[in-house]
């Protein structure tokens, strides 16, 4: 199997782009021969795992496999390159996928349908992977499915407890419902100023970029009752009163502790692995993160995986009422023009088995959760008392509600989130003296014009 490192993919990357749209078509593959990409992972057992998956089963196969692991942007830029020459891979694993490429690809008839794929597990998958995956494709004239589920993940909290510990707090003292849950943390941060610690109670991300600032602000929209902001049939309802109220609200609560300091200035510029960079600093308390990778990158370090992080999910509502959790399901897709759909596909059934899927997440620190319940139903690793990470995750993902993304109903929402509306509303309260109201008209204004882009 061949695979290329990150290093040698970038080049190739920076290449292309450097030669805009004058990619040189690759040659057709042979037969039997794959080409896949793969986001690269957060830590080196996410990518050891894959490489021995995908080597395991070209050897049983007899089919090469060309494997390149990039990391998550670069995968969505170069694919969606290669889909204007028509240079596709024959499978492709992009984490934010569904969030910022996979909706708008269906819709335009650029992926393979994966319907038998997903039909050959379809009785495992949970409801909510299974809507992530049901696209409209507008030529056809028809919903299917263009994404095979492949792993979940919904917001976290990873907190220092010796920071706590350091100005008299115990993990008991952390609030349960929303707003007293994240002030919580300004007031840490204030008993650590006192004693001379230059330590912020918040990481929020708030950089309009990659996927971590939409994460939190469309985590923290629900939280305050604007889950309602696209309905299941695809209509846009933003100028309701509770979700505009909902905006708002999210808004001004992630933006005021910024201006008043409990958030690095630093945050505005922050890529999705900088806010999981600034906490192993110790330069923050706490930090909201799409996964529980902070704790799962320290396994193999016991007193800070088992003693010293703790990782909370969504708090309650100020009601105190649970909070459904926003799940993003990683797809994995087949591009049309792939020169081996039978071959991709073949892999793909493979991969889903619930047994092998069990066994690539594990091998990746259970990162991400499964997207079947029996999974965590059979194999007590995933529930296991003792460890104090993997089952709050599992908690939040596949036993309390979850939601999907609301480009499963219109992938205009693609469109907003890969604009970056809503960090980008954060940036206008922050960087340009509006107000949250101002900030929210003006993101409102822009979600409806894509939504026109967008009629069946």
């Amino acid at each position: 199997m061949k695979r290329m490192t990150r290093r040698q993919t970038l080049v190739g990357a920076s290449a292309a782009a450097a030669a805009g749209t004058g990619l040189m078509p690759r040659r057709a593959t042979a037969a039997g021969e794959l080409t896949v990409w793969w986001t690269q992972g957060f830590y080196k057992a996410e990518n050891d795992a894959v490489i021995a998956w995908m080597a395991d089963w070209e050897k049983r196969n007899n089919t090469k496999v060309n494997l390149t692991i990039m990391n998550g942007p670069d995968v969505i830029t170069k694919l969606i390159a290669g889909m204007q020459v028509g240079d596709v891979p024959d499978v492709v694993h992009t984490v934010t996928g569904d969030r910022f490429l996979v909706p708008r690809a269906a819709w335009n008839d650029q992926l393979e349908d994966v319907s038998d794929v997903v039909d050959s597990q379809k009785a495992e998958f949970t409801e909510t992977a299974l809507l992530s995956a049901r696209l409209y494709n507008v030529k056809q004239k028809k919903y299917s499915y263009y994404g095979v589920p492949t792993k979940g993940s919904s917001l976290m909290n990873s907190v220092w407890l010796p920071l706590l510990q350091e100005v008299g707090f115990a993990a008991t003292d952390m609030p349960g419902t929303q707003d007293k849950f994240y002030d919580f943390f300004q007031t840490v941060q204030d008993k650590l100023r006192s004693k001379g610690k230059r330590i912020f109670g918040l990481g929020y991300s708030m950089a309009a970029k990659e996927a971590d600032a939409g994460n939190l602000f469309h985590q923290f929209l629900v939280s305050y009752g604007g889950v309602g902001i696209v309905t299941p049939d695809g209509k846009l309802n933003i100028d309701d009163p509770a979700v505009r109220k909902a905006a708002i609200t999210s808004l001004e609560r992630l933006t005021t502790p910024f201006k008043k300091g409990y958030v690095p200035p630093g945050a505005i510029n922050w890529g999705d692995v900088d806010n999981n960079n600034a906490f192993f600093a110790k330069q923050i308390v706490m930090t909201p993160n799409a996964t529980i990778s902070i704790a799962a990158a320290q396994m193999d370090k016991p007193d800070l995986y088992y003693k010293e992080i703790i990782t909370r999910g969504v708090p309650l509502g100020n009601d105190g009422k649970p909070v459904a959790s926003v799940l993003a399901i990683a797809p994995t897709i087949i591009p049309k023009g792939s020169k081996n759909v039978d071959g991709a596909k073949a892999m793909l059934r493979d991969f889903i088995q619930p047994a092998n899927l069990n066994a690539y997440l594990k091998e990746t620190r259970a990162r991400y959760l499964p997207v079947m319940a029996s999974i965590v139903k059979t194999d007590p690793y995933w529930t296991d008392p003792k460890d104090p990470h993997r089952q709050v995750a599992v908690d939040m993902g596949l036993t309390q509600p979850t939601v999907p993304w609301w480009m499963s109903y219109n992938p205009a929402y693609s469109a907003v989130l890969s604009e970056q509306v809503w960090p980008q509303a954060e940036a206008n309260i922050t960087q340009r003296n509006m107000n949250p109201e101002q900030a929210t008209d003006e993101a409102a204004k822009r979600i409806k014009q894509l939504f026109e882009q967008y009629q069946k």
